[in-house]
């Protein structure tokens, strides 16, 4: 568990997918999506400390009986396929400020990156929290292809071939490696957040993820891909919920 520090940690799961119908709350590995964010959270965070943003009560209820506290119900104007993330965890963190609740962070796990171990999540914070210059930090992974191989589609690979006439060696290990978000998660420093209503500042620093923990379900092929990392063993639950 953590001491000394305060974290919220928003976990954001609106209803209405189309990808994937109800694929916040569809059972991955027996649980529910959400369950893998909401209790790998509760390895280190209390309930109190684990709230869930969502406009269905049917989410609401799972959420709950999975541990999670569920303070309100978004509303709909938070709730449609444009809805900003960022306007849904500044809307959590002024309601906690209503409620007269102090943290001194802000923790945004989405349901559609299940895959984060524990352990790096507590690393994460106490990578953040040894670096006083540092604002946030957010979870990324290694690009694959480098960018170098990636140009607009258009009706000729003309950028691409004026790239390569430059190199003699195109194997990955001739290049730096180049990082992405992964989705994770995002902590920033609560403060920062609500002055600058983004996680991304100059001062926010990344943490690579391992591979098998940086898939991101957004089609159905993913959540194949998800069903297949859980039954080869590539992915170890329980460092997700700490058992």
């Amino acid at each position: 568990m953590l001491s000394n520090i305060r974290i919220l940690w928003l976990i954001t799961a609106r209803s209405g997918s189309k990808s994937i119908p109800n694929k916040n709350i569809k059972p991955l590995n027996n649980e529910p999506l959400i369950n893998f964010r909401i209790k790998s959270a509760l390895s280190i965070s209390s309930a109190e400390d684990i709230w869930v943003s969502t406009d269905s009560e049917k989410y609401a209820l799972i959420a709950k009986k999975s541990g999670a506290t569920v303070p309100f119900l978004r509303p709909n104007s938070l709730a449609a396929d444009s809805s900003s993330s960022n306007d849904v965890v500044l809307h959590s963190m002024r309601y906690a400020n209503k409620m007269g609740r102090n943290y001194d962070y802000i923790g945004l796990l989405e349901p559609t990156s299940p895959f984060i171990y524990f352990t790096d999540l507590l690393n994460a914070i106490e990578k953040l929290r040894n670096n006083v210059e540092a604002t946030g930090i957010v979870a990324v992974k290694e690009t694959r292809p480098n960018t170098f191989f990636i140009q607009d589609n258009t009706e000729y690979l003309n950028y691409l071939a004026l790239r390569l006439k430059e190199i003699k060696k195109t194997g990955r290990q001739n290049f730096n490696t180049q990082i992405t978000p992964s989705g994770g998660f995002y902590i920033s420093k609560w403060q920062t957040f609500l002055e600058s209503k983004t996680f991304y500042t100059e001062n926010t620093m990344p943490y690579l993820v391992p591979d098998e923990c940086s898939l991101e379900i957004d089609e159905p092929i993913d959540w194949l891909w998800a069903e297949f990392l859980i039954k080869e063993k590539i992915i170890d639950v329980n460092k997700i919920f700490n058992l």
